[in-house]
């Protein structure tokens, strides 16, 4: 998928960003009206005073500075006359990546005026960071691309432009911005392995479980009962209508899915440092990823907040942001998980090495008997372990790789 934002050559209203906070709207008009920064203004005004001082006291050194001052912001201003027709738009090969995938895109410039366009420059931010194109001279109706990279060592998102021209003198006294294009975003997600599935029993109710409500259709058969008006005749049984010379139905028992809850600890001191927080990300990936796949309801938390999780895109989407906050901890993500999927069959947490193994278990069985829980103590360089008891397993994990066998055994 290609993503690409709208080309545009009309120019909006040319805006030189504040340099300061408290800039008033009335300076700010003026800055806009006149092109003039505030260096510019600066040298104007000293101009200006050098220019008194010399003609009042007769000092030839201060006029002459003041003359030199006022000419160069007057010449200055000649850089910020007339406006370009440009059509510019920006190109991504994708809106996701995984981490250290590349990435890249192309920034597109056609010359949208009857004139010669004779070259300038286009900023472009991407992220923190900002790269500058230096446009070739271009014939009326030329375009040009060039290629750009986009940083993805690390997960998050990467917001790219808007792409914007600056007119301006090369002593930065004069400007003024144009802004061509709008935003595009690329999220980069955390890495994730794929783990086992309906075969191996990860999720072991994933054609439901029965309850003792009845429904006219489903997959645990209960009995027969007459036809009534609105039943699906699929579910007539023949045999049975033929003996007893009036129509009868399969009635059901109702199956429930599993409801999967997938809580990760984004608390600062729950981590050693930020390689284990991220290697927490992706585990609770991962194991997101393999509910959705099995089309079990999940919600996916952290410390502070519920995810959105309609989709493996979406959630990618949500933990691709997630960053640690100051609260935390396995007694905080527990209490939560609680409060806010009290439903859940199967819970699944996932912590840094701050807290132990015997922390996680203790914390784990306030849990209702019922729920599946599994902990998840991450430990970068750690051997695996996993340690069941009742409905509770406590899992250490080292590597993402090892996730898929932790998981396994968890489950047995």
């Amino acid at each position: 998928m290609t993503l690409t934002t709208e080309p545009r050559w009309e120019a909006p209203e040319a805006v030189d960003p504040p340099t300061t906070q408290g800039l008033s709207n009335a300076y700010r008009r003026l800055r806009e009206a006149t092109g003039i920064r505030t260096a510019g203004w600066f040298t104007l005004l000293g101009g200006a005073l050098s220019l008194v001082v010399g003609l009042v006291f007769g000092w030839l050194e201060f006029t002459v500075v003041g003359v030199l001052a006022i000419v160069t912001l007057a010449i200055s201003l000649l850089f910020t006359v007339g406006k370009p027709r440009l059509e510019v738009w920006i190109q991504l090969t994708g809106r996701s990546v995984v981490v250290g995938e590349r990435a890249s895109g192309l920034l597109h410039v056609r010359n949208a005026s009857t004139r010669r366009h004779w070259g300038s420059r286009l900023d472009l931010p991407i992220g923190p960071a900002s790269a500058s194109f230096s446009l070739p001279a271009l014939l009326p109706g030329a375009t040009t691309a060039d290629e750009f990279r986009l940083p993805t060592g690390r997960r998050g998102l990467i917001v790219v432009g808007p792409a914007r021209s600056v007119q301006g003198d090369p002593f930065s006294l004069t400007g003024r911005e144009t802004h061509w294009t709008g935003e595009l975003e690329l999220y980069v997600h955390p890495r994730t392995v794929p783990l086992p599935g309906r075969q191996t029993g990860f999720v072991h109710d994933l054609e439901g479980h029965a309850s003792p409500h009845l429904s006219s259709s489903d997959m645990n058969f209960h009995a027969l009962r007459p036809y009534v008006a609105g039943d699906d005749r699929r579910h007539v049984h023949w045999r049975s209508t033929a003996r007893t010379g009036r129509l009868m139905v399969r009635q059901f028992e109702e199956s429930r899915m599993s409801r999967v809850a997938v809580s990760l600890d984004t608390g600062r001191t729950a981590y050693l440092d930020e390689e284990e927080f991220e290697l927490g990300v992706c585990i609770a990936a991962s194991v997101a990823l393999q509910a959705l796949y099995a089309e079990s309801p999940l919600a996916l938390l952290t410390s502070r907040e519920t995810l959105v999780s309609v989709t493996p895109t979406r959630t990618l989407d949500e933990l691709s942001v997630v960053e640690q906050t100051s609260r935390g901890g396995i007694a905080d993500l527990v209490h939560s998980t609680i409060q806010r999927a009290p439903a859940s069959s199967i819970v699944i947490l996932v912590t840094g090495s701050s807290t132990t193994l015997t922390d996680v278990r203790r914390a784990c069985s306030r849990f209702d008997v019922d729920a599946r829980v599994i902990g998840i103590r991450v430990a970068t360089h750690e051997e695996l372990r996993v340690r069941t008891a009742g409905n509770i397993t406590a899992v250490q994990v080292g590597r993402l790789e090892d996730l898929a066998r932790a998981m396994r055994k968890a489950m047995e």
